[in-house]
C-alpha cells in the first residue's frame, strides 16, 4: 500500500529483508520484528484489520488506509486518499499472486492490471478485475467524498472466514 520496496522498508526499520519477507508470509516468530513492522506501517497511515478470537487464527484479515469516520472531520492532508475506490494492488497481495497470474486468471490484459494497480483509468477492464477479486474472496473497503471525488479508508480484507491466505 505504501509503494515502498522491501529494500526501503528494511533500511528504514532496520530489519533484514529476509525477516520482513517472513513476517509478511506469516512465518515469523520473532515478535520484535512483528511489532516494529506494525508500528512502521501504522505510522504511515495503515490500519491492520481482522477478527481475533483467542486460540484461533485471525479471521477476515486485511489492511486499509486510516480514514476519518465522518466527512466533517477531514482536514486537508490528514488522511491518505485514492482517486479510485479500490486497491487492486492490495487485493492481489492478499491473494498472493503476481500481476501476470492475475491477468491470466481474470482474462484482463497484463497492461490493464499494471495500469489499474497504479490508479490509472482503464474503464474496459476495471469491473472485470474488480469482479475477479470479489469472486476470489476479497472485500474492497473505503468510502468516497462526492465533492472532492477522493476515496478514504481504501483497502482490502477477506470477505469471510471461508477465505484465507492461499
Amino acid at each position: 500500500m505504501t509503494r515502498l520496496h522491501i529494500i526501503e522498508v528494511s533500511e528504514i526499520v532496520k530489519i533484514p529483508r529476509r525477516a520482513i519477507a517472513a513476517v509478511e508470509a506469516g512465518e515469523s516468530s520473532i515478535n520484535e520484528h512483528n511489532v516494529r513492522l506494525l508500528e512502521f506501517y501504522q505510522s504511515r497511515g495503515i490500519e491492520f484489520l481482522g477478527d481475533l478470537t483467542f486460540g484461533k487464527e485471525v479471521g477476515r484479515a486485511g489492511a486499509r488506509w486510516i480514514s476519518p469516520e465522518k466527512i466533517d472531520l477531514i482536514k486537508a492532508g490528514d488522511y491518505h486518499t485514492e482517486m479510485t475506490g479500490v486497491s487492486f494492488a492490495g487485493a492481489r497481495s492478499l491473494l498472493g499472486l503476481k500481476q501476470a497470474a492475475v491477468a491470466e486468471k481474470s482474462g484482463v490484459s497484463l497492461n490493464a492490471v499494471v495500469k489499474l494497480e497504479a490508479g490509472q483509468p482503464w474503464p474496459s477492464s476495471l469491473e472485470t478485475l474488480r469482479k475477479f477479486y470479489i469472486d476470489s474472496g476479497v472485500e474492497f473497503l473505503g468510502w468516497s467524498d462526492v465533492g472532492s471525488q477522493l476515496s478514504y479508508g481504501v483497502g482490502v480484507r477477506w470477505i469471510d472466514d471461508s477465505y484465507s491466505k492461499p
